[in-house]
């Protein structure tokens, strides 16, 4: 009976899989480049660890590295954006990759010296120009919407497994050889360039969208692309849905600064270990639930997973509220399970809305513009949540982000609403055009 169900298991966990099946030799390629990538991708972490481990900097002062390594990567994201569709995607991943890789091998040579924190401020500079070139080649490659959904989830994935190997990788040789770290993290940066220059090959796209809507095809046409703000002004749509996006990087940015405080306050000295728990809970999760929920929301459009997923943020963030009452940490456990559900939905599909209804000759700008709200909603929401658990109380902050959460999944539901209900308008008007001829 045994031996059946295993066969049973393999041949669900196979079928779970297929949903990966179907994509272009380049994509996977593409994928794997970006998981190796991924493996040397914590130099946040990697500023704070150096200056402090190995300089023995104060926290306040290594601190300021790492905003400043933070609000570097605004301007990289937005120049990435423009260069990738002035220069190509390709090109601007190989240069950032590269110069990236030069850099960390670099800070070996000044390895206790404060040369190194600028070093790495650069790398994370030349590691955002390349985050809208890798989106912008995706949807590139990929012609169709549930196409696209598949790669940029397999990426996700892939992106996930390198973050949670590289650090633990590097943490056993970060206090002494630390000089091994910044060149294996240098190698493995050439080595997924490498990947990308011989495997990755880039044919010539039309500048359209894949959608199959005549509103769509309205605005996207072969005519030579026209500044971004103009076409920003022409799709208010497009517009609407960037500048609320800002809401699920604010959400989502608190895994990592009021949970560790809920932690420490519901758990006292034991809160960083329950914390460290809570990303392997993340983590196991990621790994586990990723291809499932990709099978399972293959047929929603992006709009109605991102609004589940805010959904999931909510509840789960949400939950952390009765910690005040009831401080168990298999509250916690649940909420982690709950809100990574949540992050998979959005993180997998938000930039599937940018895909299919903007040229390719703007598809690198207006996924910078989106990692750039993004950035703003990273660097603002710890500030701005320190306001409210200092005006309130740490427990009253989980009901505001559950708020939050209600409000971009209701604008995420209107949006769609709106963009149907345009669709339907146009129809209906060439139809009324039809009869009158």
């Amino acid at each position: 009976m045994s031996g059946v169900t295993l066969i049973w298991g393999g041949l669900k966990l196979l079928s779970l899989f297929k949903t990966y099946a179907g994509l272009s030799r380049t994509i996977y390629y593409l994928c794997l480049a970006r998981t190796i990538n991924s493996t040397g991708d914590f130099v946040f972490s990697l500023i704070t660890l150096v200056l402090t481990l190995q300089m023995g900097m104060n926290v306040v002062s290594a601190g300021i590295f790492v905003s400043m390594a933070a609000l570097i990567s605004g301007p990289g994201v937005l120049l990435g954006g423009y260069l990738s569709d002035l220069m190509g995607k390709k090109t601007i991943i190989v240069i950032g990759q590269s110069l990236s890789a030069l850099l960390i091998i670099c800070c070996s040579f000044w390895s206790g010296t404060i040369t190194i924190g600028y070093l790495l401020i650069a790398v994370m500079f030349f590691i955002s120009i390349t985050r809208p070139a890798y989106n912008a080649l995706i949807i590139q490659l990929c012609t169709e919407e549930k196409e696209r959904k598949s790669a940029f989830s397999l990426m996700y994935l892939g992106a996930n497994l390198g973050i949670a190997i590289g650090p633990l990788i590097a943490g056993f040789f970060i206090k002494d050889h630390v000089n091994i770290v910044f060149i294996s993290i240098g190698t493995v940066f050439l080595i997924s360039t490498f990947i990308i220059i011989n495997q990755v090959k880039v044919g010539a796209h039309k500048a359209v969208a894949s959608t199959g809507s005549p509103h769509a095809e309205q605005q996207l046409s072969s005519q030579p692309p026209s500044p971004l703000f103009r076409l920003l002004m022409k799709n208010p749509l497009i517009a609407f849905f960037i500048v609320v996006s800002f809401l699920n990087y604010f959400i989502y940015m608190q895994y990592s600064f009021s949970l560790p405080l809920q932690m420490n306050h519901s758990f006292g000295e034991n809160g960083a270990a329950y914390y460290g728990s809570v990303m392997t809970i993340n983590a196991i999760s990621v790994i586990i639930l990723t291809t499932l929920i990709l099978s399972a929301t293959r047929k929603l459009t992006a709009l109605n997973s991102i609004a589940m997923g805010a959904l999931f943020y909510g509840i789960g963030f949400g939950a952390l509220n009765l910690l005040g009452y009831f401080p168990h940490f298999s509250i916690v456990a649940l909420s982690t399970v709950l809100w990574t559900i949540g992050e998979i939905l959005v993180q997998t599909n938000i930039n599937l809305y940018i895909a299919a209804r903007v040229p390719d000759t703007h598809q690198g700008r207006f996924n910078g513009l989106l990692l750039f709200v993004g950035c703003l909603g990273y660097t603002l929401s710890p500030y701005l949540t320190g306001i409210f658990i200092k005006n309130m109380d740490m427990k009253s902050v989980w009901i505001i982000i559950l708020a939050f959460s209600l409000v971009y999944a209701l604008c995420m539901i209107l949006l769609g609403y709106i963009e149907k209900s345009s669709i339907r308008k146009s129809e209906m008007e060439l139809l009324d055009q039809s009869n009158s001829v």
